[in-house]
């Protein structure tokens, strides 16, 4: 009898060792998930979990931060002086699912290992002035929303993983510090010093770009060359800045981020994961906007806060990419 009890209570102890690998935390560390533990300001801890996911093929890799669902009071206070209407009323938005967002922005060494092309060169070889751009660790730009989502495709075919662009309301829930955000909203990702977290038009560096080209003297019959030396302000690279509560960086400043949403207007419903609809009525006209957020290295602080969204039009006749968008990509779990 008492080797049956025995028996029935490691077998008991070994299912309970069973269900507690298949709970989510652990299920991470089995899937390559890493534990970090992290102090709130005010002493209090939290634990992290992060993963490095390989692009297969070569040496990039996305860095993913596990963020738990949770609730938020997304959008900008009614008091606000900085404040535009349309990121009003504050509204409280509940993300029902956990998920995965990179800590960085899209690099152009992740962008070219992905998509075997990098549109920072190639603007940077047909204007030399825009040499500064260039860099392995600066944000992906001059990528449409169209690159983006083409991206997000291909990054889920290599991996195996499901790769996607964030929704306005992951993307603002992530940049307030997601599940360890404390009650005390500060106006930028991780700050309210926006010098301390983001490059922006007041603290991205003017470097002298210098370049040569060749140009015709009619006179003399000859080509002469021609050194131009060009201020310029430009991307800098990712993580130069302080990261936020649950180590995201450059959510404020450095690169706009397209979302994955059409332009809406909010309203003081409480709403669950919310995505922007396909269209916009103004006027009787139908529009198509698609949102980025989070400003960039060219941005003054009021287009920085974690509350200001930028509607772009979606058009044939819009030029709907430039040195300042750029994304960041969320994963399913």
């Amino acid at each position: 009898m008492k080797c049956k009890l025995l028996t029935l209570t490691i077998v008991a102890f070994v299912l309970a060792a069973l269900v507690g690998a298949c709970s989510k935390e652990n299920t991470f560390i089995l899937d390559d998930w890493r534990e970090i533990t992290q102090d709130h300001t005010d002493g209090r801890s939290f634990n992290l979990m992060k993963q490095s996911i390989k692009v297969p093929g070569s040496d990039a890799t996305v860095d993913v931060v596990f963020i738990l669902k949770g609730e938020f009071d997304m959008g900008a206070e009614y008091f606000d002086p900085d404040a535009f209407s349309y990121e009003k009323p504050q509204h409280h938005v509940v993300i029902s699912k956990d998920f995965g967002l990179a800590v960085t922005p899209v690099t152009q060494a992740l962008y070219e290992a992905v998509m075997d092309t990098n549109p920072v060169r190639t603007w940077a070889e047909a204007h030399p002035e825009l040499q500064g751009f260039l860099g392995a660790d600066k944000p992906v730009v001059w990528v449409t929303y169209e690159d983006a989502v083409e991206f997000c495709n291909k990054l889920s075919a290599k991996t195996g993983k499901h790769f996607y662009l964030p929704s306005e309301a992951q993307w603002e829930y992530a940049a307030r510090g997601g599940h360890a955000a404390l009650p005390e909203r500060t106006k930028y990702s991780g700050s309210n010093i926006l010098a301390k977290v983001g490059w922006y038009a007041l603290n991205t560096p003017i470097d002298t770009i210098v370049y040569n080209t060749e140009e015709y003297d009619e006179e003399t019959g000859m080509n002469n060359i021609i050194t131009h030396r060009v201020p310029s302000q430009h991307i800098m690279p990712v993580r130069s800045k302080e990261r936020n509560i649950i180590d995201v960086y450059d959510m404020s400043g450095n690169v706009w981020e397209w979302c994955a949403d059409y332009f809406y207007y909010y309203s003081t419903e409480t709403q669950t994961d919310p995505v922007g609809l396909d269209t916009l009525t103004y006027h009787g006209q139908q529009l198509h906007y698609h949102v980025y957020r989070g400003g960039a290295w060219n941005s003054n602080n009021i287009k920085c806060r974690l509350s200001y969204r930028y509607p772009h039009e979606i058009a044939p006749e819009n030029f709907t990419c430039d040195s300042t968008i750029g994304f960041r990509v969320a994963m399913e779990l």
